[in-house]
């Protein structure tokens, strides 16, 4: 499968950036700006056309655990009486989990320890204690990006505010940055510069900025890109953690059942992943909530599909994904959501996908429930298609491949594509 990773990745920032601002207040664009910067920075520095294709792509992944990270906190202070982990501790935690899930993916250059140390100082005093000749030039870039978007608003572009950030890069030359980092930002930062920011500008920026490639991913390559993205997506509440992953799981099962191409059916589990992003712009205390959603709760979070949409519409090649993965919520009666469309206007791809999703929802833990078993799954789900809501034919298929099926047990399905 064609892929073009910066393009996948400069859609999912709006999510990351809406997780980012939640948790430490962020402001829209704040990962397109710093790979703006890093590529500025880069190209003054000498980096390859391919190490700023990467170092873009990392700038954007810089803080992509921080959902994980944040579950994992909440299970900390469940066991060291409400105590949250000190600013060291979160620094280490998810810089060491954000290398980690970047591990997934397959990239042009070497980037080992871009993520783990973009949080370090270059004098040595950031959590992993590394001075600047021992940390990786573009985790320095990077670094120097985050901090700078941090701390002033680089969609001001005034004449003051841009001598502040030079003036504050400068001053901190040796102590928060090295010195050839230093020189290179400030060399290629102009005033005239400031404009690249603005929200109309930055997309035709990166765009334009460095080359850009579709490259050929393998079905485990593709496997890896969603696991990536899903994680991200399902750790921002404990209940929906394994949710996205579980959905790309049955939908791929269900491709395989319904005979896909296997270009199709990589394809239709790239769709599950990616079918919930747009939660990354709910906030948690709807997606957390311990109950039920009052009426105003419910509009709100029904806005994660139209979400996913804007998210995903503007990826080329990739018109179909978004189609299967934003109308998973859509009815055959017309009682779905965020379009209304009704039977004559879905395709089988997308009735498909509506039914993975609830049978894996209604399989799951929720605040307000425990996960049904299968047989009590298919009663709701029969119960919908009888009312005109579902696909019938479909769910009757859903309880063929899955009544006896328990998908930790099996093979896994790139072994059953890749298998001769």
């Amino acid at each position: 499968m064609k892929i073009n990773l910066n393009d996948v990745l400069y859609a999912v920032s709006l999510g990351l950036d809406a997780a980012e601002a939640e948790y430490l207040g962020v402001t829209p664009g704040h990962s397109k700006r710093i790979a703006a910067i890093s590529i500025l920075t880069g190209k003054a520095i000498g980096l390859s056309d391919n190490e700023l294709i990467d170092i873009a792509a990392y700038s954007i992944l810089h803080d992509n655990a921080l959902t994980e990270f944040n579950q994992e906190e909440i299970e900390y202070m469940k066991y060291n009486g409400g105590r949250r982990y000190s600013p060291m501790d979160f620094l280490i935690r998810h810089c060491t989990i954000g290398e980690i899930n970047t591990k997934l993916l397959p990239f042009r250059t070497n980037n080992r320890d871009v993520i783990l140390l973009h949080h370090e100082n270059a004098d040595g005093s950031g959590p992993f204690h590394r001075v600047s000749g021992r940390t990786p030039i573009k985790a320095q870039i990077i670094h120097l990006g985050d901090i700078i978007d941090t701390n002033f608003n680089l969609m001001d572009p005034s004449e003051t505010n841009y001598q502040n950030i030079v003036n504050f890069v400068r001053m901190n030359t040796g102590t928060l940055f090295s010195q050839e980092v230093s020189d290179a930002f400030c060399g290629s930062f102009k005033k005239k510069q400031m404009k690249v920011f603005q929200f109309d500008n930055i997309d035709s920026f990166l765009r334009s900025s460095i080359k850009h490639h579709s490259d050929e991913y393998t079905p485990q390559e593709v496997h890896n890109l969603a696991t990536l993205i899903a994680r991200i997506i399902d750790f921002k509440s404990h209940y929906t953690c394994k949710h996205s992953l579980g959905v790309a799981k049955k939908a791929e099962y269900m491709a395989i059942h319904y005979n896909y191409s296997q270009e199709k059916t990589i394809r239709y589990y790239l769709a599950g992943a990616l079918h919930d992003v747009g939660k990354l712009m709910i906030h948690n205390s709807i997606l957390k909530k311990p109950g039920r959603l009052t009426d105003e709760e419910y509009l709100v979070m029904k806005n994660h599909a139209h979400y996913t949409y804007e998210i995903l519409r503007n990826l080329k090649g990739m018109q179909d994904i978004t189609t299967w993965a934003s109308h998973h919520h859509e009815k055959l009666d017309g009682t779905g959501y965020p379009m209304g469309l009704t039977a004559k206007d879905l395709s089988q791809e997308e009735r498909l996908m509506t039914c993975v999703d609830i049978y894996q929802a209604l399989t799951e833990e929720r605040p307000y429930k425990e996960g049904f078993p299968h047989n009590q799954t298919m009663q709701i789900m029969y119960d919908m298609a009888r009312k005109g809501e579902i696909d019938g034919d479909i769910v009757e298929e859903v309880n063929a491949v899955f009544r006896f099926y328990h998908l930790e047990d099996q093979v896994s399905v790139t072994e059953i594509l890749t298998a001769d």
